[in-house]
């Protein structure tokens, strides 16, 4: 025996805590933290466009900062500010009710279809989302019409696109959902028993919601607010779709100056003060949650007071106001349920109109024609192959969900089997049509969108291998290895989850540039490798770093809810660590690695900023070429395209919640998952 455990115990790591680690590190120095040192250094540099690196180091200023803060780009930061600002307020405001009648009103069906109803809209793609808004803003609209009509504006109809209450509207709409998460995630986490003690002590509703309830929910209000503000103040895509020159907001801005204007050192600077202004914003905001609460504990002694009195009045009067009360409880019930009905359809609005003006007659997506019509979908899928290979879909996963009724009936077969029969069959239905037909080539025919949507794909499918592998083995290494590197390593990870995506992709765009002169990297990003453009290679890198570090905080959840003994009897029992690893380590994370991977197809699937600013020619991606078609007057067939993506979104997203329920998660817990873990 003694033996045994010796051996045991040289086969242990010897290697540092953080050796799992080592890919995700040298992974996020090397395109997070250089790039964003460069573009520090860059903010003090000159513009130079005779470089190929429009910028000049031999001369060190500050000018650029001073020159940051002349008329026109301080009028757009503020502007910006005050649009993130009363964006992330207004979220909290509507979404909270919501998170709270899912949380303690709502039965286990109900918050179910709740927070499904929530997730569906709030991971459709953001620009397609975006670009869905032009249709009841657009002057000459249906709803601009439909007000005509009632007499309620005048025949030029409503002024609203490329307006700064444009770009409000829409920002709160795209943030809406990744507000209602985390508040939901914290309020059901709560203890009933500290509100119901609450209210034995005399506290009233309302007193318990301010005094027990709120507090309590703090941590989700906290990441509510940073999965909100701070993407806001960032935001490319919707002032650009939206805003124009009066909704210009800073993030648009500081594209500009690296994409058009090529002054990298002014762009820097603007980009450095953006993320100041953030920083200081986010404190100013820390600093008053802080001080309410200090507030409140000075008035104790005398909200106590009214609270006893208010209790002996209560007892005293509580059998002729037991009725009353009742009633206005449920009448609270019920207007908190219209609430939460009135904001879901809200929320489901402009999907519903991208499917609609898909099968538009007219020759605008925007304005209704009054007319349906499949000549788009026959454009885009103007192949007969197309059709015959839609129909082989559904009769072959048709037939293996049937066989999987009349196994299950007769009790045939092993039950994982069964479970796994629907996407097994998807499988066959797949590998069948790729050996009939060539229908991956001809499915996509249509110019310029089905290369746009293959390469959303590749990209998307790239980078989520890279994520899972980074963030699958540093969150084992956070879970089952912390140590001081621990607080470092999470620091970095939060850094890349709460730096705006503007930044992250002006950063990539400059590093990109000076790589070229690195032997193997320049080349590798510069002409690419094998059947992949060294554009392709760009965007696996830029939409894996969010993506990575999602998935790291899901599998280390994952992980530190679990028991370590099955992987410490494993050593005990002679095993290497790798074999460890693949025979006890890996199975315990499989289901987070799946809904990791899953959430990141899906998040980078939907990628606009860094794909719109550092993909090339041979690799425009959906969002890339739908932002460009913005510019002038966007086809129907584009909503066509919308709803493909929109369809396998949700078919992903799907299987994410199957995969988590399987293996035993809450509704809680799955819509923490979906909120970043």
């Amino acid at each position: 025996m003694t033996s045994v455990l010796a051996g045991s115990d040289r086969r242990r790591w010897r290697g540092p805590k953080f050796g799992l680690a080592i890919p995700s590190i040298i992974w996020y120095v090397l395109f997070f933290v250089l790039p964003i040192a460069f573009v520090v250094i860059y903010s003090f540099g000159t513009k130079d466009t005779s470089k190929l690196l429009p910028v000049d180091l031999s001369r060190l200023t500050t000018d650029n900062y001073s020159q940051v803060f002349d008329d026109t780009f301080f009028k757009t930061f503020k502007a910006t500010l005050r649009i993130s600002v009363v964006a992330t307020l207004l979220c909290l405001l509507i979404g909270l009710p919501v998170a709270y009648f899912a949380a303690f009103k709502a039965t286990e069906k109900w918050r179910v279809a709740i927070l499904a109803l929530v997730v569906v809209p709030s991971f459709t793609s953001f620009l397609i989302r975006t670009v869905a808004w032009r249709i009841p803003l657009a002057p000459k609209g249906e709803f601009s019409r439909w007000l005509i009509d009632l007499g309620l504006i005048g025949d030029k109809g409503i002024q609203l696109l490329e307006t700064q209450m444009a770009v409000q509207i829409a920002i709160v709409y795209n943030y809406l959902g990744f507000m209602i998460l985390p508040l939901f995630v914290a309020l059901d986490r709560i203890d009933v028993r500290m509100r119901e003690a609450s209210k034995d002590l005399g506290a009233g509703r309302v007193a318990t919601f301010f005094g027990v309830t709120l507090p309590l929910a703090g941590p989700g209000i906290v990441a509510g607010v940073l999965l909100t503000f701070i993407p806001m103040c960032g935001d490319y895509v919707t002032a650009t779709v939206l805003g124009g020159a009066k909704g210009n907001m800073i993030g648009s801005m500081i594209a500009s100056q690296f994409s058009q204007a090529q002054n990298w050192p002014l762009g820097s600077a603007m980009a450095i003060l953006m993320i100041g202004a953030v920083l200081l914003t986010l404190v100013v905001g820390a600093f008053v949650v802080w001080v309410i609460p200090y507030v409140f504990g000075l008035l104790q002694p005398f909200t106590q007071s009214m609270r006893r009195s208010l209790h002996e009045r209560s007892t005293a009067s509580s059998r002729k106001t037991r009725p009353t009360l009742r009633h206005r409880v449920e009448l609270l019930k019920f207007g908190m349920a219209a609430w939460v009905a009135l904001v879901l359809s809200f929320m489901f609005v402009p999907i519903l109109l991208v499917f609609r003006h898909s099968f538009n007659e007219g020759s605008s997506f925007s304005i209704w024609s009054g007319h349906t019509s499949i000549k788009w979908w026959g454009e885009l899928f103007d192949s007969g192959a197309a059709w015959a290979v839609l129909i082989r879909f559904i009769i072959i996963t048709a037939a293996a969900l049937l066989l999987r009724s009349v196994l299950n009936k007769v009790r045939a077969g092993s039950k994982r089997l069964l479970n796994w029969m629907g996407a097994i069959g998807f499988v066959v239905a797949f590998v069948v049509n790729g050996l009939l037909t060539d229908w991956y080539h001809d499915i996509f025919d249509f110019a310029g969108i089905g290369d746009a949507i293959r390469n959303s794909f590749l990209a998307a499918f790239g980078a989520t291998v890279i994520a899972v592998v980074l963030g699958g083995l540093s969150g084992v290494a956070l879970a089952r290895r912390p140590g001081v590197w621990t607080k470092v390593f999470m620091a970095t990870v939060f850094l890349i989850l709460v730096t705006p995506e503007v930044m992250d992709a002006i950063a990539l765009v400059t590093w990109f540039q000076r790589l070229n002169d690195v032997p193997v990297l320049g080349y590798v990003f510069k002409n690419g490798l094998g059947p992949f453009s060294g554009g392709m290679h760009k965007l696996w890198v830029g939409q894996s770093l969010y993506a990575s570090a999602v998935v790291t905080l899901i599998v280390r959840a994952r992980l530190a809810g679990l028991d370590e003994a099955l992987e410490e009897a494993a050593a005990d029992l002679g095993a290497t660590p790798a074999r460890a690893f693949r025979q006890i380590t890996l199975p315990l994370i499989s289901a987070a690695l799946v809904a990791g991977g899953l959430l990141s197809f899906t998040l980078c699937l939907d990628n606009a900023v860094i794909s719109t600013l550092i993909s090339e020619a041979g690799s425009t991606t959906f969002p890339v070429a739908l932002l460009g078609a913005t510019k002038s007057t966007i086809k129907p067939f584009w909503g066509v395209g919308a709803v493909m993506l929109f369809a396998m979104t949700m078919a992903a997203l799907a299987f994410v919640a199957v995969v988590l329920r399987r293996s035993g998660e809450s509704s809680s817990d799955i819509a923490a998952t979906l909120a970043g873990g």
